[in-house]
C-alpha cells in the first residue's frame, strides 16, 4: 500500500449541507422554502462538483426554479461569506495527515473528495489544507464524481497506482463499499476522530516496515 485517497468533507472539514444551516440560510434570505432548495441542491451536486456547472450558477438556478422572487439579485460574494462562516476545519486530523506523511514519505496523499472547485479552492485559502497533498484529485479536478469507477480509475491512474495499492479514507458507505469493490483497502470514518484515532495504526498494518 502506497497511496492514501483522503476525503474532506466529514473528515478534514464539516459537510455543509448535512451538518449546518447554510442552505436554510439561502433559502431565508432568498424567500423560497428551505426543504425544496435542500432537495435541488442535493439532486443537483454533480453538476458542480463535476466541475461542469459553477456553484454560484447552480444555486441561482435553483431559485429562480423555487419561484425566489429575489433570484436576480444574487449575491455570490454574500453566499461566499456564509459559507465560510459554516466551514469547521477538523484541525486534529489535518495535523495527524502531516505527522503520518512525515513519518511515512514513501507515502503519496491524494485528496479525494467531491467537491465544488469553488468551495475546495475558498476552504483552502482559509485553511490551507491543499499544502498536505501530493495529488489534488477533487471531483472537480478529475471531471468524475465519486463512487463511480470512472472517478477511481482516473485517480489512481492520475497517482500511478492500482486499486491494491490504495487506501481510500471516506465517511460514506457507499464509497467504501465501492473503493472494496474495486480491491482497496478502506477506513470508514464514521466521526472525524476515527482518522486520528485509527489513521496511523491502519498504515501500520498495511505498511508495517514503512516500504510498499
Amino acid at each position: 500500500m502506497r497511496v492514501l485517497l483522503v476525503d474532506a468533507g466529514g473528515i478534514l472539514f464539516n459537510n455543509i449541507n448535512e451538518e449546518t444551516s447554510f442552505i436554510a440560510d439561502i433559502a431565508r434570505r432568498y424567500a423560497v422554502d428551505e426543504n425544496r432548495l435542500l432537495v435541488g441542491v442535493l439532486a443537483s451536486a454533480h453538476l458542480y462538483e463535476s466541475g461542469s456547472a459553477h456553484a454560484h450558477d447552480v444555486l441561482r438556478q435553483l431559485l429562480e426554479e423555487a419561484g425566489s422572487p429575489l433570484a436576480d439579485a444574487f449575491d455570490g460574494e454574500w453566499v461566499d461569506r456564509l459559507y465560510a462562516s459554516h466551514v469547521h476545519c477538523h484541525r486534529a486530523n489535518l495535523v495527524e495527515l502531516a505527522e503520518v506523511a512525515r513519518a511515512r514519505p514513501e507515502l503519496t496523499l491524494v485528496l479525494a473528495n467531491n467537491e465544488a472547485e469553488h468551495w475546495d479552492h475558498l476552504k483552502d485559502r482559509h485553511h490551507g489544507h491543499y499544502r498536505l497533498f501530493d495529488h489534488l484529485c477533487s471531483s472537480w479536478r478529475v471531471g468524475q464524481v465519486k463512487p463511480s469507477a470512472a472517478y477511481f480509475a482516473e485517480t489512481l491512474d492520475r497517482c500511478g497506482a492500482g486499486p491494491h495499492e490504495a487506501l481510500m479514507i471516506d465517511d460514506r458507505p457507499a464509497v467504501v463499499a465501492a473503493a472494496r469493490g474495486l480491491g482497496m483497502r478502506t477506513l470508514h470514518v464514521t466521526r472525524p476522530e476515527v482518522l486520528r484515532t485509527h489513521l496511523r495504526a491502519t498504515v501500520e498494518n498495511l505498511v508495517p516496515s514503512g516500504r510498499s
